[in-house]
């Protein structure tokens, strides 16, 4: 069994962390590359990089929800809370979203590392 180097929480909080700011300003490019950080420094392999990713993707997408929530009621007030429907139907979009896009970069992530761990054990 191959010991591992630091907990697996860990790689999907440097992931989230990363997420949070950056993806407001590359909506695109923040959920991946978090994602592949989050993967790359987790166990190697795509299919844990991606559950990395998935992981790191759904918190953020609560987060945001959340601050959404939060804003909407701050800024209209009981109109706000009211179109609480509306915000559940953007923690839908926004899970998939961000869960799918980290999990895409988990997967690039995990895959980079099993490939740079088996490298450095061929050149062994």
């Amino acid at each position: 069994m191959a010991k591992q180097d630091a907990p697996y929480w860990l790689s999907p909080l440097v992931g989230i962390i990363f997420m949070l700011f950056i993806s407001p300003f590359f909506p695109v490019g923040g959920p991946i590359v978090g994602g592949a950080i989050g993967g790359y420094l987790g166990p190697p392999g795509a299919v844990r990089g991606a559950l990395g990713g998935l992981i790191g993707g759904l918190v953020v997408a609560a987060i945001f929800s959340v601050v959404a929530v939060v804003g909407g009621t701050a800024v209209l007030g009981p109109l706000g809370t009211l179109l609480g429907l509306g915000v559940a139907v953007l923690l839908f979009a926004l899970a998939l979203y961000f869960g799918l896009l980290g999990a895409v970069g988990g997967a690039i992530g995990g895959a980079l590392k099993a490939w740079t761990v088996s490298n450095r054990r061929a050149a062994w």
